[in-house]
């Protein structure tokens, strides 16, 4: 299940990557704001992964722990931003970008 979500992510990165750096905007052509999905699949993304290991391993470390909570920040703070604006820059775009990107590859290996 981990390499099927490592999949949907790589891409998912490098679209938001190419809304970012104004390239491609495929939220034109879908009627869904993709910085969003990607925010919410990096939070289900790291609560999946936290689940996972603590059911295999029967629980997880601190630092997994810290892991996985830095991981989802950048996702939840855009949700946080949408409902309640916080005034954050379009920086956190690029950074969900990396996170969903690098979390592909990681996943992939």
């Amino acid at each position: 299940m981990s390499k099927l979500l490592s999949i949907f992510a790589l891409p998912l990165g490098i679209l938001i990557a190419l809304k970012y750096f104004g390239i491609y905007d495929i939220s034109s052509a879908i009627s869904f704001n993709i910085t969003l999905i990607g925010a919410i699949f990096l939070i289900i993304m790291q609560l999946l992964s936290y689940m996972m290991v603590r059911s295999l391993n029967a629980g997880v470390t601190l630092m997994g722990k810290i892991i996985k909570t830095i991981l989802a920040v950048p996702g939840i703070l855009y949700v946080i931003n949408i409902f309640y604006p916080l005034g954050f820059g379009s920086y956190l775009e690029i950074i969900i970008a990396l996170f969903l990107f690098v979390e592909g590859l990681y996943g992939m290996h």
